[in-house]
């Protein structure tokens, strides 16, 4: 009997060994960005920021999150509901939202976009935003922000820029995201 009892101790240590070792979401093979954490990417931009920047009425077009071996990516999309009536323009706003496993992935995704656009007119290196950011326009058809916060990155994007969109919610926007980046 005792020999029976010290068997099946040692089966269902075994088991409860062989559970704690597996990722804790099967979405997650590497287990190290738990399934709350998507929650958190997909809450980074609500609707009535989008419809700050975008200065109207507005309807998410798009949304999708995604696991690759090294990131968990979380992207959307935002476009006005009515044609601007000055510019003739319809306004979109596109979000995307990077949590990656290490902070070297972070910082080269950022370094790589950074260095592509550097050509460009317009590009603005950002002091006091995460811990690197631009802002990179043409003052006529978009503004573009990207922004490392540790293994975080994030992009926002306004895509037609109308009479009626704003730069300083569009500022304000990236910012209060930023801060809200554990």
């Amino acid at each position: 009997m005792k020999k029976n009892f010290f068997s099946l101790i040692v089966l269902l240590l075994a088991l409860a060994c062989a559970q704690s070792a597996k990722p804790e979401d099967e979405h997650h093979p590497s287990g190290s960005i738990p399934v709350s954490k998507e929650v958190g990417l997909s809450g980074l931009l609500a609707l009535s920021d989008a419809e700050k920047i975008l200065g109207e009425p507005a309807s998410l077009s798009d949304s999708s999150t995604k696991r690759n071996t090294d990131v968990l990516r979380y992207q959307c999309a935002y476009k006005a509901n009515a044609e601007d009536p000055k510019t003739k323009k319809l306004g979109n706003l596109y979000f995307l939202a990077e949590a990656y496993d290490q902070v070297s992935g972070a910082q080269k995704k950022y370094t790589d976009i950074k260095k592509a656009n550097a050509g460009h007119k317009g590009v603005k290196t950002l002091e006091g935003l995460g811990d690197e950011a631009y802002f990179h326009s043409d003052d006529e058809n978009f503004y573009f922000i990207m922004v490392r916060k540790g293994n975080n990155v994030i992009t926002l994007k306004v895509n037609r820029i109308t009479s009626k969109t704003s730069l300083e919610e569009f500022n304000a926007v990236a910012k209060k995201i930023t801060e809200s980046i554990q």
